[in-house]
């Protein structure tokens, strides 16, 4: 009994100074302490920081961020607390609502079906559902195309729009009036969404003019007269098709008892574009 005895103390002591050894060596490196490192709170992470390891949200920022272009935590006040087991996406993710009102009304609140990326909010793709609602924000020009009809009103938004804010070259679709004619000319003449209503700006456009009427600017080319050192724009004033009055420009050429027999101008100056013409 007393060798028993002896035996199970002698492996208690054992148990003891094994367990002992082990609960002062938990880790096996020495790291030491330094609370010092602890001692205050910091400091928010900058967005360059941020895009060491986000470079695609940060260059999009950068590139198309438009307004969201501020310190990330603006938006995300968690951030890496992303749990997979939790599934918690949509519980750490910023809401357009925190931010923003219904800007399109109470109807379009599905702000991701067109603001695919919150890092790229200003490339928003022509979806279908995007093209069914140009008309909300942009009354005036669907007004225009329902006043004014032309082939332009019965084209969808997204035929020439094919991104939101995106200007289509109207030589996508439409041949120059001349050839080297730079597109800028286009607009000049032509609203985009009532392109019947021609005007001009500015009356520099005999060679635009040229193109449909190559007979009168032939005549013009030829003619003694000084109408051919005119613009066309000069007498047709800023719309297409209008017809001026010779008084517009001539001041009683003529002594008045000419201008009292002969009242209509084109009565002896038969062609206006060939003056010295007497036929």
């Amino acid at each position: 009994m007393m060798k028993k005895s002896s035996l199970s103390l002698f492996i208690a002591a054992l148990i003891l100074v094994a367990s002992t050894a082990f609960a002062g060596k938990m880790a096996t490196v020495d790291i030491p302490e330094k609370p010092e490192m602890y001692a205050t709170a910091p400091a928010a992470l900058t967005p360059q920081q941020c895009a060491q390891c986000h470079t695609g949200a940060f260059n999009g920022l950068k590139n198309a961020g438009g307004k969201h272009r501020f310190d990330c935590q603006g938006c995300h006040t968690v951030i890496h607390a992303y749990n997979p087991k939790k599934a918690n996406y949509d519980e750490v993710m910023p809401k357009c609502a925190s931010c923003h009102t219904d800007i399109h009304g109470p109807t379009a609140k599905d702000c991701a079906s067109c603001h695919s990326n919150p890092h790229t909010p200003r490339k928003v793709a022509m979806t279908p559902r995007l093209a069914g609602a140009c008309a909300t924000c942009h009354a005036a020009e669907k007004a225009e195309l329902v006043k004014f009809p032309s082939k332009h009103t019965n084209v969808s938004c997204d035929r020439c729009h094919t991104s939101h804010g995106y200007k289509p070259s109207c030589f996508m679709c439409h041949r120059p009036h001349y050839k080297d004619q730079p597109v800028e000319a286009c607009a000049k003449c032509h609203s985009v969404h009532k392109p019947k209503m021609v005007t001009y700006q500015g009356t520099d456009w005999n060679q635009t003019c040229a193109s449909c009427h190559g007979k009168i600017a032939e005549k013009l080319r030829k003619t003694a007269s000084r109408h051919n050192k005119v613009a066309c724009a000069s007498c047709h004033k800023s719309k297409h098709g209008y017809i001026p009055q010779c008084t517009e420009c001539h001041k009683a050429p003529h002594p008045k008892t000419i201008l009292d027999r002969f009242p209509n101008c084109l009565g002896c100056h038969l062609d206006v574009h060939d003056l010295p013409s007497m036929k």
